[in-house]
């Protein structure tokens, strides 16, 4: 993320303002041109530079504990949702094979009536060709 000069605790409008006449217009250019070059500036002390020096480390390592924490959690919530399409397919599966066996037993149900009503008409057509015989 990128940090305005005001981003940094101690410094407003007016101060980033004298920063940028002398070349210091980021706080990448703040930590990078160090405390001597900062003492050069009006109102800036030994102390008041090696503070404002420290305050924008403090604001990049706080950029990187961020993005480092972003990343993990993106990479956790790729890990889990791979595994949840894992098990919606772990799911899915087990259902195929539950559909397919009552697929088997509803054939084999359906057989059986089919057996046994052939059996039963089977007998009907004898008890028929009984009833005519006696007649």
């Amino acid at each position: 993320m990128k940090h305005l000069l005001t981003d940094i605790s101690g410094i407003g409008e007016s101060t980033a303002a004298r920063l940028s006449e002398y070349g210091i217009d980021s706080v990448k250019m703040l930590r990078k041109c160090g405390v001597k070059k900062l003492c050069r500036v009006p109102g800036f002390g030994e102390i008041r530079a090696a503070a404002t020096v420290a305050a924008a480390e403090r604001l990049k390592d706080a950029d990187k504990a961020a993005r480092r924490d972003a990343d993990k959690c993106a990479r956790k919530a790729a890990k889990e949702a791979m595994q949840a399409g894992k098990d919606v397919k772990k799911d899915a599966r087990k259902a195929r094979e539950e559909a397919k066996k009552l697929a088997r037993a509803a054939e084999k149900d359906a057989k059986k009536t089919s057996k046994n009503a052939g059996k039963k008409a089977a007998k009907t057509d004898k008890s028929k060709k009984r009833k005519k015989k006696k007649k």
